[in-house]
């Protein structure tokens, strides 16, 4: 019965422990970080300060901004390898704070709902929604 315990309460913890998108990774470099999805990086784009009262709502369900409202969040975007089916760019968004990566997202360019988690690489692909 104490391993099973044991057992429940370490998989919570691990559970809890797992912030989003940051895969325990906050101390990465941003483009080693989207590489670990299995995202491509052909470059940066730009790099500018969150708004932190005017966050998009798709943005908030992918990454958890609410520790960081008193923070500077930078975003800094990048032009990634793949394509969307109709040839459309696609982009990532790295959220740090303090150098400290706390999440991202991915966007293709002019596509609804606009925004995906970094983690769906490989539902996008079989879905035929992106080409490599």
């Amino acid at each position: 019965m104490k391993i099973i315990v044991l057992f429940a309460f370490f998989c919570l913890a691990l559970l809890v422990g797992c912030d989003n998108e940051t895969l325990e990774q906050n101390n990465v470099n941003p483009i080693a970080y989207i590489n670990s999805f299995g995202w491509h990086v052909e470059g940066e784009m730009d790099k500018v300060m969150l708004e932190t009262k005017n966050t998009d709502p798709s943005i908030a369900a992918i990454v958890n901004l609410k520790p960081y409202v008193n923070d500077e969040i930078y975003i800094t975007t990048y032009l990634l390898r793949e394509k969307h089916k109709s040839g459309k760019k696609l982009y990532a968004h790295i959220y740090q704070v303090n150098e400290k990566i706390i999440g991202g997202n991915g966007h293709i360019e002019t596509w609804e709902p606009g925004v995906f988690s970094l983690r769906d690489k490989e539902r996008l692909t079989s879905e035929g929604t992106i080409i490599e």
